[in-house]
C-alpha cells in the first residue's frame, strides 16, 4: 500500500515530465490510488496532449476504477471554463471520494476548486507536501509573483570563474556530463538566450539534444541580444528551432517579447557582457554554475562590471546544492537561488 506522503511526493515527481512543455499553464502532476492502497493511474499536464489537464490524463486512463478512489494532484483543482471543461466537473464525475492538493491555486481565474469539490460531497485536504511541490513548480509561481518569465543563468567556468582563456578559447572548459546536465536545462525551459558576442565567439547552436522524456521533441526558442551582425551561416539560425534576435541593449526589450509569448522558464547562456546586465538588474531567479577543477589565472570572466564597490553591496545567493558530476573527470554543480532584497 502507498501511504498519502508517498502518493503526493509521485504526483510531484510526475509533474516534472511537463517542464518545458507547459508554458503558459503550471506543471502538474496526479495520482489515483484505489481502495487497496495501489495506484491505479497517473497523468501530468503538457501542451502536445491537446491541453488536457493532469487530473483528467489520470481518471480517462483510470476508466471505471476511480469509482470510490483518493485522488493526489499537485494543485487545486481548476473550476473554471478554458480551453478544457473545469478540471472539479470531472473528479465529480469520476466518482472519487478523496482529494490531496498540495498548492491551492493563485490564479483567481481558476480559483474555487476545492469548495466546488467539498460542495459535491468529496472530502478535500490541501497542503501536503505544499513546501516540496512549490519550489518544484517555482518557475511558474515565480512568474506569477514577478509578472515576468522564472530566469536561470548557467555559467561554465574554471575554479577561478574563468569561462574562456586569454586566446578566446573556451571549448570545453567543463566535462561531458556537464554539458548532458545542461541540455537536461534546456530542455525544461520555453526559451535560451544568448548575446551577440557568443554567438560570433563560439557558434553555439542551443538546441537540446540527447533528452528523452515521454516523445516529446524540445525546441525552446533560441534569443539572441545584441546589435552586431551575425552570419547567416551561424549554427544558431539553422531550422532546428526558431531563432529571434533583438537588435537591442535594453532588457526590457526581451521581457516584454516573454511577456508577449507566455513563457514560464528562460534560460541565459551568455558571456560576461549579458551575464551582467541580467545579474546587475536584477532579473534572475537562480544560477546553475558548473565547475572544472582547473584553474587558468587569466582570462574571460563570467561577470564583469556589476557597479559593486563594497562588500556592503555583494550580491548575495542562497546555496540549494552542491553535486560532484562525474566519475572521471569530475564537475562540481552549484545551484544556486536569488536572495530577495
Amino acid at each position: 500500500m502507498i501511504d498519502a506522503i508517498s502518493a503526493m511526493r509521485r504526483a510531484n515527481e510526475i509533474s516534472k515530465l511537463g517542464l518545458g512543455k507547459s508554458a503558459p499553464n503550471p506543471i502538474v502532476g496526479a495520482v489515483i490510488i484505489g481502495n487497496d492502497g495501489q495506484i491505479i493511474s497517473e497523468g501530468f499536464h503538457h501542451s502536445q496532449n491537446g491541453g488536457a489537464h493532469a487530473e483528467v490524463f489520470a481518471i480517462d486512463k483510470a476508466g471505471p476504477k476511480t469509482l470510490g478512489a483518493t485522488l493526489f494532484v499537485t494543485l487545486e483543482p481548476c473550476n473554471h471554463q478554458g480551453k478544457t471543461p473545469p478540471c472539479t466537473k470531472a473528479i465529480i464525475a469520476a466518482g472519487i471520494k478523496k482529494v490531496f492538493f498540495a498548492l491551492s491555486d493563485p490564479n483567481p481565474i481558476a480559483q474555487g476548486g476545492a469548495q466546488a469539490l467539498i460542495n459535491a460531497g468529496i472530502i478535500v485536504e490541501q497542503g501536503l507536501l505544499q513546501d516540496e511541490v512549490s519550489f518544484t513548480n517555482r518557475a511558474w509561481l515565480g512568474k506569477i509573483n514577478n509578472s515576468r518569465p522564472y530566469i536561470t543563468i548557467k555559467i561554465a567556468a574554471s575554479l577561478d570563474g574563468k569561462i574562456a582563456a586569454l586566446d578566446g578559447s573556451s571549448k570545453w572548459i567543463t566535462s561531458e556530463i556537464s554539458r548532458s546536465d545542461v541540455a537536461i536545462l534546456r530542455s525544461q525551459c520555453d526559451a535560451i538566450v544568448t548575446g551577440t558576442g557568443t554567438v560570433l565567439a563560439d557558434n553555439p547552436s542551443l538546441t537540446v539534444r540527447n533528452v528523452e522524456r515521454e516523445n516529446f521533441e524540445f525546441r525552446p526558442v533560441r534569443v539572441i541580444l545584441g546589435k552586431r551582425e551575425i552570419p547567416i551561416d551561424s549554427k544558431i539560425l539553422d531550422k532546428s528551432a526558431e531563432t529571434i534576435q533583438i537588435k537591442d541593449s535594453d532588457l526590457g526589450a526581451f521581457i516584454e517579447l516573454a511577456k508577449e509569448r507566455s513563457w514560464n522558464q528562460i534560460l541565459i547562456e551568455a558571456g560576461p557582457t549579458l551575464n551582467s546586465a541580467f545579474l546587475k538588474a536584477g532579473l534572475f531567479d537562480e544560477v546553475f554554475l558548473y565547475q572544472a577543477p582547473t584553474l587558468l589565472g587569466s582570462g574571460l570572466d563570467f561577470a564583469s562590471n556589476l557597479g559593486i564597490e563594497s562588500l556592503n553591496q555583494r550580491l548575495n545567493l542562497e546555496l540549494i546544492a552542491a553535486d560532484l558530476l562525474g566519475n572521471k573527470d569530475k564537475n562540481l554543480r552549484l545551484h544556486l537561488l536569488a536572495v530577495s532584497k
